[in-house]
């Protein structure tokens, strides 16, 4: 499995990867939905789901540096697959 440090903006820069900016846009998605309650259950919530996403964006890449769109359609994923239907949209 290959290790999670670069990934690929928009405009083609390559820029190191923060999974804290996952984390914090998985809390902001399930805040606006109002589907966990309470904020460390939100943090827990989003930091389960981002160890799922970075599981799966490691194993599928092949070595190659990942790009935001990749990311973000994980995120979808595994919101969905959670049963975060709602959050999804939101997150979207």
């Amino acid at each position: 499995m290959t290790d999670l440090t670069k990934i690929r903006k928009r405009n083609g820069r390559i820029v190191e990867f923060e999974e804290g900016k996952i984390v914090t846009a998985i809390i902001k998605a399930l805040t606006v939905v109002g589907e966990v309650e309470g904020e460390i259950k939100r943090k827990n919530e989003a930091e389960r789901l981002t160890k799922i996403v970075i599981t799966i964006v490691k194993k599928g890449v092949n070595g190659e540096i990942p790009t935001v769109e990749q990311i973000q359609d994980v995120v979808e994923q595994v919101l969905m697959a959670a049963g975060h239907y709602e959050v999804a949209k939101a997150y979207i």
